[in-house]
């Protein structure tokens, strides 16, 4: 099985290729580029199927030897997610495949995937405003990620609404994990986590983060969320799949309006 996976839900845009067996599973190819570094900024739609085509010219791949196409739904940029819907769907439909979506969420925290033992998993996403786009995951002893409750249900105050995707100040999510912070270590990772580093060691000094090359989105991590959904059985609607978790800013401000 092969999936070809897009993400364009932050600054920077990537596709990936990722082959999957019974047994294993490896990266064929994979492009990633930040669209805000180096001397001229790229738009995502200037980026992404320039980017896609290059990767099938690299790996001697045919469009036709992928089996599915995931893209990362959200949260994150609204227009980048737009922009990635609209490739991984028409790239989809083209060539007659399922199209996955996977929440940005878990994609992230997917980073975290492997050895490493237990331990909560932070991603967040930078949703300006003094706002992160986040949910609570934890990885199991073995090395697998799952919403935080499925996980460690000893800690007693960790309830559902802990584990949905949110957009709160930090300082909220901050607070949330206090009250269950003896369950486990704490690794933080995304631009969400970079900008808040400060208050969040204030409050937690003995946090985890990740290395650079896994602290941002990468569409090798949906691939590999949507392979295990995939072999779960899980069924995907046709329907375009976009989770924004808060209103765009024109709506929150006609909002105040009112």
């Amino acid at each position: 099985m092969k999936i070809l996976a897009i993400d364009t839900s932050g600054l920077q845009a990537g596709a990936a290729i990722v082959s999957f067996t019974d047994s294993s599973s490896y990266i064929i190819g994979e492009i990633f580029l930040n669209a805000r570094t180096g001397e001229k900024s790229w738009t995502h739609s200037e980026i992404l199927m320039p980017g896609v085509e290059q990767l099938f010219h690299l790996t001697r791949l045919e469009p036709k030897d992928i089996d599915y196409v995931a893209y990362t739904c959200g949260p994150g940029s609204f227009t980048g997610l737009r922009i990635g819907a609209a490739c991984a769907l028409g790239i989809a439909r083209a060539l007659n495949k399922p199209a996955i979506p996977v929440p940005t969420l878990d994609a992230l925290a997917y980073n975290a995937l492997g050895a490493g033992g237990r331990c909560f998993i932070i991603p967040m996403l930078d949703a300006r405003r003094g706002q992160v786009y986040t949910a609570i995951f934890c990885r199991e002893a073995e090395g697998l990620i799952k919403k935080a409750t499925d996980c460690f249900p000893h800690a007693n105050d960790l309830t559902e609404n802990d584990t949905e995707y949110m957009a709160l100040p930090v300082e909220e999510v901050l607070q949330r994990l206090r009250k269950y912070s003896n369950s486990g270590r704490i690794l933080f990772l995304g631009d969400g986590a970079d900008v808040n580093i400060g208050v969040i060691l204030e409050a937690f000094p003995a946090a985890l983060s990740p290395p650079a090359n896994n602290n941002r989105q990468r569409a090798a991590s949906a691939a590999v969320w949507a392979a295990e959904k995939i072999s779960a059985g899980h069924k995907f609607s046709d329907t375009p799949e976009i989770l924004y978790v808060r209103a765009p800013q024109a709506v929150r401000e006609k909002e105040k309006t009112i």
